[in-house]
């Protein structure tokens, strides 16, 4: 081989040796993924939302996300909520503070505020660090799994108690108890949310997610046999249920007349009262003479 042919082929398997080695250094060097725009994530605390959204009067949740250094308090406010959430760090250390979904991080949001979007911002000791938009949507209808009039199913006698139980699925999250109406009651009553250890609890397990609402309610006694309605209004008077009640009297023959006697006024109550006791005295008298 000629010197001049020798030479370029030395050369050129200089420079194979030199890119098969830059190829071998690029194969182990490692890779770094480019972020697309708007995929890089934010530098700084982070306040997160529990649910995108929350009803009206339900609670919310919320967490802070990094935090740097030392930090011991963040408060938590908007317009939307009922008072100011105060977080602390899940431990010692943390940057962070317990997840969104746990008690110490819920917050109640205001009842009557119209649905839309509220921001909702985070400080310390008096310096903003975050802010979140906190969307707030109209409460959900009533779902009413059960309406019962107990222990008779829908039967009572005047004078006894009759206890009225209301299960809804999607209770108003804000609503402790509901209204319960009927002539057979004599007017309106309360009837509460009855948990577990409630003493008006029907002895339903509770455990289906539904809100109870339960109360033993008086029929009067002197109420007239007959059906009556029996509605109860929730949702804060956007639902009613109605179911029939069928009252047989107490078997007290004067109990009828009892109603009257308490509505008369004036000359007519004294004619009233003067009549019953004319008609108590005589049966007295009937009796002692029967005992002698």
């Amino acid at each position: 081989m000629e010197p001049g042919t020798a030479l370029l082929c030395s050369r050129r398997a200089a420079r194979a040796s030199v890119l098969t080695a830059l190829l071998l250094l690029s194969s182990t060097a490692p890779v770094r993924a480019v972020a697309a725009p708007g995929d890089e994530t934010p530098s700084g605390p982070r306040l997160v939302l529990g649910d995108t959204s929350v009803e009206v009067g339900d609670t919310a949740g919320f967490a802070i996300e990094g935090m740097a250094g030392a930090w011991d308090e963040v408060d938590v406010s908007s317009p939307a909520l009922t008072g100011t959430l105060r977080l602390r760090p899940e431990g010692k250390g943390a940057s962070h503070s317990a997840d969104p979904h746990m008690p110490e991080s819920l917050v109640r949001v205001r009842s009557g505020i119209p649905p839309g979007s509220y921001e909702v911002t985070a400080t310390s000791h008096g310096r903003s660090v975050a802010a979140a938009q906190l969307k707030v949507v109209a409460q959900g209808p009533a779902r009413i799994r059960r309406f019962a009039l107990l222990p008779k199913e829908e039967k009572a006698r005047a004078g006894e108690k009759v206890q009225v139980v209301l299960a809804d699925d999607h209770a108003a999250p804000d609503e402790k108890a509901v209204t319960v109406t009927s002539r057979a009651f004599g007017g309106s009553r309360t009837v509460k949310e009855a948990g577990p250890d409630s003493p008006d609890n029907p002895g339903c397990k509770c455990d289906d997610g539904a809100t109870v609402y339960a109360a033993w309610i008086d029929v009067p006694k002197g109420t007239p046999s007959g059906t009556y309605d029996v509605t109860v209004v929730s949702h804060h008077g956007r639902k009613k249920t109605t179911k029939r009640l069928s009252v047989t009297g107490d078997g007290n023959g004067d109990s009828a007349a009892w109603v009257p006697w308490a509505c008369a006024g004036g000359a007519g109550a004294v004619v009233l009262a003067g009549g019953a006791w004319f008609v108590v005295s005589r049966r007295r008298r009937r009796a002692e003479a029967g005992a002698a």
